[in-house]
């Protein structure tokens, strides 16, 4: 009799067992696997404009262009034709206020290449707080700056669109806390969709989050007015920065897939956003972020790790083209070449 209920006790734990690790996370140090592609990816890549005092600071690699300017023609030319190289659809070039006219008219001039212009629109010159949000006269400026944009940029052949629409990525939606009630985001998008569709024009308007590692939920409201949504800073820092440096490509792959099945619950596209590698040590030694080794290993992973989790756009963004104050450019180098870009287009066009 006992050894029955032995055998019974056993085969009890045994399927309790197999029950439970049915349900157990995947191990956290997986291998990314090769994704096939039967459609190209839109790929755009974060533009930064170094000025002299920026390159007066230290920098992680050694571009091959030197301590260059964004506005010297040659330069920018240069930049196109590598973009074309790697088969990027566009470079995402920040504004605010009138600050980056200089850099597009930089982008426009002379151009022959492939490659197109994205504008990253920043809120911050808006001024908007919460004892005065983003209403009435500041909202009237805001409209009044996207519909001067579309007769100046949106409507013409170099700028990026998608189904027509001239794609457009508003930033922050993460408001600060001590600004959380400056921006009632679903107002301020209905309202700006509004005015610009009685002009007769309409956007794909994508809401950047710039900082990664947070969860969808709390930012559902404010962008469900949105078509689309980019994390752009998947650094590793905070109290699970080591783990996350650690296990980078698979952490990254579970954090995306939890965005990208909640924004597709939404109506939403989520656009996976990935660096080569990270590095603001050389700049800031007392920095708390953790490394991220580059390679070509694991920047291939993380395409890999996008092409997993994209949106229903098919739409992808590196951060970045040139910022190497934080080591996660892939414009070409000293040290590694046009590796990456070679590695960008291998990845993200059907070959």
């Amino acid at each position: 009799m006992k050894n029955i209920i032995y055998a019974l006790v056993g085969l009890f734990l045994w399927v309790s067992c197999e029950e439970t690790d049915e349900h157990l996370p995947p191990q956290f140090n997986y291998e990314i696997p090769p994704t096939e592609l039967s459609d190209d990816v839109l790929v755009g890549a974060l533009y930064y404009n170094f000025a002299t005092a920026d390159w007066a600071k230290k920098y992680t690699n050694t571009p091959q262009l030197g301590q260059y300017s964004a506005l010297s023609a040659e330069t920018m030319k240069q930049h196109r034709i590598w973009a074309d190289q790697a088969k990027i659809n566009f470079f995402i070039f920040p504004w605010n206020g009138t600050s980056g006219n200089a850099l597009l008219t930089s982008f426009i001039t002379g151009r022959s290449e492939n490659v197109k212009m994205v504008l990253n629109y920043s809120t911050a010159h808006l001024s908007a707080t919460n004892a005065s949000p983003l209403a009435g006269a500041k909202l009237t400026t805001m409209v009044n700056e996207f519909k001067s944009h579309y007769i100046t940029h949106f409507d013409k052949e170099y700028y990026f669109k998608i189904d027509g629409k001239p794609v457009v990525i508003i930033s922050p939606v993460n408001l600060a806390s001590s600004a959380a009630a400056s921006i009632d985001y679903p107002m301020v998008i209905t309202a700006l969709r509004t005015e610009l569709k009685n002009d007769g024009t309409d956007l794909f308007l994508i809401g950047e989050i710039t900082s990664g590692w947070l969860p969808p939920q709390r930012y559902a409201t404010a962008l469900k007015t949105f078509d689309a949504v980019v994390l752009s800073n998947w650094t590793a820092n905070g109290n699970y920065g080591y783990d996350r440096s650690v296990f980078y490509p698979a952490f990254s792959d579970q954090a995306f897939k939890n965005w990208a099945d909640s924004t597709s619950v939404w109506g939403i596209d989520f656009v996976p956003c990935i660096m080569p590698g990270f590095d603001d040590k050389v700049m800031t030694p007392a920095s708390k972020n953790f490394n991220i080794v580059r390679s070509a290993k694991l920047y291939t992973d993380m395409c890999n790790v996008a092409k997993r989790n994209l949106g229903e756009k098919k739409i992808t963004i590196i951060n970045s083209w040139n910022n190497f104050q934080f080591g996660t450019s892939i414009e070409p180098t000293s040290e590694y070449g046009t590796e990456y870009l070679e590695i960008t287009s291998k990845q993200f066009k059907v070959q």
